[in-house]
């Protein structure tokens, strides 16, 4: 088992591999870096020459040496080229073949800085990969030596997101940190547009984190019932004028990752603006570890070997 991270020829692979380094100590996993060559797809097919195939990969394996020169020492590191039909199902594969733990991707070109950007090989992961994807933020990085020093789940209110939270305290009851529960939501400006006044805006603010409180204590009931449970638990409501201050409304730790079930993402090219999961994935200043469908059984049986957080 290892935590694989997906290196794209020509990019900027830092932010990935440096949050890849990060869980890989954390979760005393070793590290596979792997790029997935498309063009040799199919096996044998003549429109592509043998000259390119051997540029493609040569590409390939000097993305490679150039991230594995930058893992440190006190993590065990192997690289990968393999042929796949497409980035995407490549990822997939090599994940499969290696048992991975979480496959680790980095932000699409030209995205905001500090925060998660999706390209269309991300998009499609996140609603059909098998395991948890670990998504970085453009420019992130890590102090040297840095390990997680806590894991967020963010809970929307549904059935979903409360098993995702269940699944997240095994995690880092497990990984040794701590957890908490955010709920996140920006100030209503449809009650401002209709002239509702600030006091009963704040008062109706109050009674949603109430309510959001509520819901929560009867999981962190069932987190006291737990085999294993995480060192602390805290749970914390961020609202502001936007969801990016909502978000900016609690503190985060360094490094920290927040994680999110992929239920509220929808299909991402047709996602509706109000989707809050998109919002909160969009405005997170931290990774973002998000658990497709196909992996959230695991998480709600609380079947987790160390680090599946």
């Amino acid at each position: 088992m290892s935590i694989v991270v997906g290196i794209a020829p020509g990019q900027d692979n830092r932010a990935a591999l440096e949050l890849g380094i990060v869980l890989a100590r954390s979760y005393s996993q070793d590290l596979d870096l792997a790029s997935i060559n498309s063009a040799a797809w199919p096996p044998g097919r003549i429109s592509v020459g043998a000259d390119y195939q051997a540029h493609i990969r040569r590409l390939a394996r000097e993305s490679l040496d150039e991230a594995r020169s930058l893992v440190p020492d006190d993590v065990v590191v192997a690289t990968h080229v393999h042929d796949a039909v497409s980035s995407r199902r490549g990822l997939l594969e090599m994940c499969e073949r290696l048992e991975a733990l979480r496959l680790v991707v980095g932000p699409a070109a030209d995205g905001p800085a500090d925060r998660v950007h999706l390209g269309s090989v991300s998009s499609g992961l996140l609603h059909s990969a098998e395991l948890p994807v670990a998504l970085a933020p453009e420019g992130f990085t890590a102090e040297a030596g840095a390990r997680l020093q806590r894991i967020t789940a963010a809970y929307s209110g549904s059935s979903t997101s409360a098993e995702l939270i269940l699944g997240a305290a095994v995690v880092a009851a497990e990984a040794g940190v701590p957890l908490r529960i955010a709920s996140f939501a920006p100030r209503s400006r449809v009650l401002s547009a209709a002239g509702i006044g600030l006091e009963v805006e704040a008062k109706l603010i109050d009674e949603w984190k109430a309510t959001i409180r509520e819901d929560i204590a009867e999981i962190l009931s069932e987190i006291e019932q737990l085999p294993a449970r995480p060192e602390s638990v805290d749970v914390e409501v961020g609202t502001g004028a936007s969801w990016g201050q909502a978000l900016g409304g609690v503190s985060w730790d360094e490094p920290e990752v927040m994680m999110l079930g992929s239920s509220g993402l929808g299909v991402l090219k047709r996602v509706a603006l109000g989707s809050h999961a998109v919002k909160i994935l969009q405005n997170s200043p931290v990774p973002v570890v998000v658990v497709p469908r196909r992996a959230k059984e695991d998480y709600s049986a609380g079947v987790l070997g160390p680090g599946r957080g």
